[in-house]
């Protein structure tokens, strides 16, 4: 009898502490913030790259955003022989407007045109 008694008033105290201690870290999961970041697919011609600013001009053909564009870039020296070619990138925005200068997030050399 000794035991079942005290068996009751652990599980009395137990499960109410771990229901508390679940409910209280499902909040704090919920809560979270995400990181999640919107890019954009874009897709054009590396017209000119600019070293000193490590900027790149590209003819983009994708839409929503045609035309001749800049965009800054790490890998700006590593694409001077691609020059002429098709390039495929993604940039960190959701949006291509105006004059804005963007950053791409990563970028595939697609081949010459000729």
């Amino acid at each position: 009898m000794c035991n079942k008694s005290k068996i009751r008033i652990s599980l009395l105290f137990f499960f109410p502490g771990c229901l508390l201690v679940s409910v209280f870290s499902l909040l704090v999961l919920m809560s979270s913030p995400a990181d999640a970041v919107d890019e954009l697919h874009l897709n054009g011609v590396l017209r000119s790259i600019d070293l000193r600013t490590d900027t790149i001009v590209v003819d983009v053909r994708s839409e929503g955003c045609r035309g001749l564009r800049r965009f800054r870039t790490d890998a700006a020296a590593d694409l001077e022989s691609s020059v002429g070619g098709k390039v495929s990138f993604f940039i960190d925005s959701s949006v291509c407007r105006g004059d804005t200068i963007y950053r791409i997030t990563k970028i595939t050399r697609e081949g010459r045109i000729r």
